[in-house]
Parts: C-alpha cells; sequence; structure tokens
C-alpha cells in the first residue's frame, strides 16, 4: 500500500498568491502593448468593407442604367428619372440584395454604412450629365 502525502506535502502543489498575480501582471501589460497594434487594424478592415460597399452600389447603379435605359425614352429618360430623383440609393433596392440594401442609409445622393461610418467616410452620388455618366464616389478619408 501506497503511503498518502500529509497535508505539508499537499500546501507545496499549485500556484502561490505572488506567482498568480505575477502572471496577471504580465498578461495585463502585453495586453496594453498589443492594443494599439490591434487598433489600425480593425480600421483597414472597416476601410476595406466599406469600399466592397461602394462597388457593390456602382454595379447597382449600372444595372439599374442598363435596365432603365432600354426602355421608352431610352437613356434621356433614365437621366432625367436619376437626376430628379430624392434619393439615388432609393433606385437601386431592387438591384441590391436585401440584406445589402439594409445596410446602407441617406438621403437625397448622401450614404453611409456602418462600414462607411468606421472609415471616417461616405459616399455621394454624382450627378448625370449629358457627357458623363453617373458614379458612386468615396468622401472623406
Amino acid at each position: 500500500m501506497k503511503p498518502t502525502k500529509s497535508t505539508k506535502d499537499r500546501s507545496l502543489v499549485g500556484f502561490s498568491l505572488m506567482e498568480m498575480l505575477l502572471t496577471v501582471a504580465i498578461i495585463g501589460v502585453v495586453a496594453v502593448m498589443l492594443i494599439p497594434a490591434i487598433s489600425p487594424m480593425k480600421q483597414g478592415s472597416s476601410v476595406q468593407v466599406a469600399r466592397q460597399q461602394q462597388a457593390e452600389l456602382q454595379t447597382a447603379l449600372g444595372s439599374w442604367i442598363a435596365a432603365t435605359s432600354s426602355g421608352p425614352g431610352g437613356l434621356a429618360a433614365a437621366r432625367g428619372t436619376y437626376n430628379s430623383a430624392g434619393s439615388k440609393l432609393a433606385l437601386l433596392q431592387n438591384y441590391l440584395q436585401p440584406s445589402t440594401y439594409s445596410m446602407f442609409s441617406g438621403s437625397g445622393s448622401g450614404v453611409t454604412s456602418d462600414a462607411l461610418t468606421a472609415a471616417g467616410a461616405s459616399l455621394q452620388f454624382s450627378s448625370w450629365g449629358v457627357d458623363d455618366a453617373p458614379s458612386v464616389n468615396w468622401v472623406g478619408q
């Protein structure tokens, strides 16, 4: 039969309070040093998502133009509808996925989203002249 450990031996097993406090302090110092390094990464990902949203709106705008200009009145009628629209974003509702459309908010020619706000920017629909095409422009940083 094996001898049992005495209570004195059991007290030597595990970590002391000082060891635990030192470990927590080291983890805290490492965390404080990592937070500034991680913050720009988050900013960069917000900009990337916002740029993707800009591309999605530009694609939807192109689809709207193609569909609308193929109807009666052609390109001139599509241009008139676009320029007189109260909300350019509302014109594109049927050309975006519902989940994508719900990310955006805006009125008139301005558009924003959570990613755009985090990136410190917004999107602006340009006016549509006779000699150019409308675009979705980045406004801000």
